[in-house]
């Protein structure tokens, strides 16, 4: 039987151990930045080969954060110390003050989950999904005390990437929103919350509309892979780790600001928007176009880690 908590405090203190559920690539990530900011972790999978891989993951991820001075080394020390596997679902979350699911993209795992995580954890534990496109209203319905279950999607990889998305389901309190926010600030995430849900969140909604552009630019012969890439890379993408876009096409106003942009270029725009891809289904040999313009697959860890190290650059240069 899980605990009970008041409902003048239904949800958990921010301080209280987190289960992750799901050992792959997202569970990892988060245990290494959880257990690196001194957190209780409790990392749990199905399969014991992808937990040892999991939890080994974690602890090198963990070990660069505090190499690079991402996390301070007195509470990473801590936070490995308590990191620990766990082969039920039950043992992770009891006790939890937060559960972050990190399985499967498909509802039935999904639910399966949910709905173990709510009959064991405690009543007052949060039940957050990482899913980047699956519903959580959907995802609650599997739960006795839906109100307690909201998204919390990282950006990929998330002991390095600030920004996590904060959405409810139509079933999700007020209360629970409140604490998640309180629960990323509290190690150091960069939250944003959703006033409710849609698909894709923010970042992945806007990426995806970018994508698309990028992938159509490409199958029309505009440009190959590797050029458009370097056109965000270079460009674009420069002055979007400083600010978003609505700030940028402020300054971009000049005196005048947003408004005179828009009036200014209003007409430019919308040439531009009437010539954008429309298509809502993946164009075929959209696969085949963008693989034979990227390197191979066995080149795909070593770029991971030149992306990482990047990534801390710019986190550094973009430290106050």
């Amino acid at each position: 039987m899980s605990q009970e908590r008041s409902l003048a405090d239904p949800y958990a203190p921010t301080d209280g151990p987190v289960a992750v559920i799901g050992a792959g690539v997202i569970g990892a990530s988060w245990g290494a930045f959880l257990a690196a900011h001194g957190r209780v972790v409790r990392l749990h999978d199905l399969d014991p080969e992808r937990l040892a891989r999991g939890l080994a993951q974690a602890r090198d991820q963990a070990r660069f954060l505090t190499d690079h001075d991402l996390a301070d080394p007195a509470q990473a020390e801590t936070g490995l110390a308590s990191l620990a596997g766990h082969g039920t679902l039950a043992e992770a979350v009891r006790d939890a003050a937060v559960v972050l699911e990190c399985v499967a993209e498909r509802y039935d795992v999904k639910d399966a989950v949910f709905s173990a995580a709510d009959a064991h954890a405690p009543r007052h534990a949060l039940l957050v999904t990482c899913t980047s496109g699956l519903s959580i209203s959907r995802i609650q319905q599997a739960a006795r005390y839906p109100d307690r279950c909201l998204a919390g999607h990282p950006y990929n990889p998330p002991h390095l990437i600030p920004l996590v998305e904060i959405a409810p389901g139509n079933q999700t309190a007020p209360e629970a929103l409140t604490a998640a926010h309180a629960f990323f600030l509290s190690v150091g995430k960069a939250p944003v919350v959703l006033h409710r849900e849609v698909p894709g969140y923010l970042a992945n909604r806007m990426s995806a509309a970018l994508w698309r552009e990028a992938i159509n630019l490409v199958l029309d012969g505009v440009a190959t892979v590797d050029d458009v890439d370097r056109a965000i890379r270079l460009g674009p993408g420069l002055r979007w780790a400083v600010m978003g876009p609505h700030m940028l096409y402020h300054l971009g106003g000049g005196p005048g600001g947003i408004r005179h942009h828009v009036e200014h270029l209003r007409q430019a725009k919308e040439e531009t928007w009437r010539d954008l891809a429309a298509w809502h289904v993946m164009p075929p040999g959209s696969a085949d176009a963008l693989e034979a313009g990227l390197p191979p697959l066995d080149q795909l860890a070593a770029l991971a880690d030149q992306r990482d190290q990047a990534l801390l650059r710019v986190l550094r240069a973009l430290e106050p």
